[in-house]
């Protein structure tokens, strides 16, 4: 693939409606979000860390984005929604925040965070998968297609031959309800939260909690239900909160074709994979598995993925913004948090591709120092972050 090194953005268009320009001049002169108490590891709160997922924007950039760039309200809508970062923290703004992933992983803890859901339904649906776990017979095929899975360790390495049967059990009767309640997303997330890591609240043995690593110690049963349990009453004051507004998530292919049912945005604010950097599929393995892949889906899915279909050419965006220009208001913007390397800039890339949807009104580069690591050494090729300013013509 061919890729230019040069672009050299326009002036900003003067009192653009006078939503946004004299707070992202703000942003880039501050850079908040690197600043306390916004650089705190878990600042945002329990809500943002539901489940942990390797790739996810820091909720305190997410949280500034959409202060510069929406009102109160407002339709916010993220099409690589991922982990749902933006889509819940427009929520906890009082904006209407939407997300639209590719994957069921990503789907689902989406619509989990942003979704209105009903205590005594969660209760009630809590019930029901202690039941089904209690009647559940694993059979030999199960956990044969389990091993299978094996990219750090095999997945009945990580676990205790009781928990295993545990999660095979809650993972078919998550399946089998494939009815995408607000109540099942949540449980279902958190659920996928509590697979793996390195402390008492995760079923697994010793291993990391946003990425499975091969895991270390003893096996321990540990019981799914009153982890379980404990997660949702951790989350109980942000679920409840009255303060909050709500929003829904789809699981589509924004390069392809949005979702007929998604309003329309006043704000688009997205942060697509980084070009050389996270496979999320392979990153978030485990997770992938538990939302419903076998082992051939890690060969087969990866090619339908934009990380993928990126590399082999750019051009797969103009997709992409034709749909999202007849997605977005006449006054609306759209914001691209992007990444940059060695081999593509894709600022520069996307910049290049815009028109004739889009009008480029600024291109800004953010070094990436204050970036963290959570205990993840490999963090692809990425040596700056990128913000294209988009709005429509």
């Amino acid at each position: 693939m061919s890729v230019s090194t040069e672009f050299r953005a326009p002036p900003l268009r003067r009192n653009y409606e006078n939503r946004w320009e004299q707070s992202w001049e703000a942003f880039k002169r501050n850079l908040p979000h690197q600043q306390p108490p916004f650089s705190k590891r878990e600042w945002g709160g329990a809500g943002h860390s539901m489940c942990s997922y390797q790739g996810k924007m820091k909720p305190a950039l997410a949280h500034h984005l959409i202060e510069c760039f929406s009102r109160p309200g407002e339709v916010v809508v993220d099409p690589f929604s991922g982990a749902g970062t933006i889509p819940f923290e427009a929520c906890r703004m009082q904006r209407r925040g939407f997300g639209v992933d590719i994957s069921r992983l990503g789907h689902i803890l989406t619509f989990a965070k942003v979704a209105m859901t009903a205590p005594p339904r969660v209760d009630s649906l809590i019930s029901e998968l202690g039941e089904s776990i209690e009647a559940f017979e694993m059979t030999d095929d199960q956990l044969n297609r389990a091993s299978l899975v094996r990219f750090n360790s095999p997945i009945p390495d990580y676990f205790h031959p009781e928990t295993m049967k545990e999660i095979l059990a809650a993972r078919q009767f998550f399946l089998d309800r494939w009815d995408s309640s607000p109540e099942w997303a949540l449980l279902f997330a958190c659920t996928l939260h509590l697979l793996h890591g390195n402390r008492p609240y995760a079923l697994s043995r010793r291993s990391h909690p946003v990425t499975p690593f091969k895991p270390t110690g003893d096996f321990e049963y540990r019981a799914l239900l009153p982890r379980l349990r404990a997660k949702i009453a951790r989350l109980s004051e942000e679920i409840g909160n009255p303060s909050r507004s709500f929003g829904g998530s789809f699981q589509s292919d924004t390069t392809e074709k949005w979702p007929e049912e998604m309003p329309k945005a006043d704000a688009i604010i997205t942060s697509p994979p980084f070009f050389d950097s996270t496979r999320f599929y392979m990153a978030n393995w485990m997770r992938f598995w538990f939302a419903g892949w076998e082992r051939a889906d890690f060969d087969l899915q990866p090619k339908d993925f934009v990380e993928t279909r990126q590399k082999i050419n750019l051009d797969i965006y103009k997709v992409f913004f034709d749909h999202a220009r007849q997605q977005i208001s006449e006054t609306g913007v759209m914001v691209m948090h992007l990444g940059q390397s060695p081999k593509c800039d894709m600022g520069s890339e996307l910049s290049n591709r815009a028109s004739p949807w889009f009008n480029v009104e600024d291109f800004y580069i953010e070094g990436v120092e204050h970036c963290e690591s959570h205990g993840i050494r490999d963090k692809g090729t990425v040596s700056g972050h990128s913000y294209l300013v988009l709005t429509p013509l």
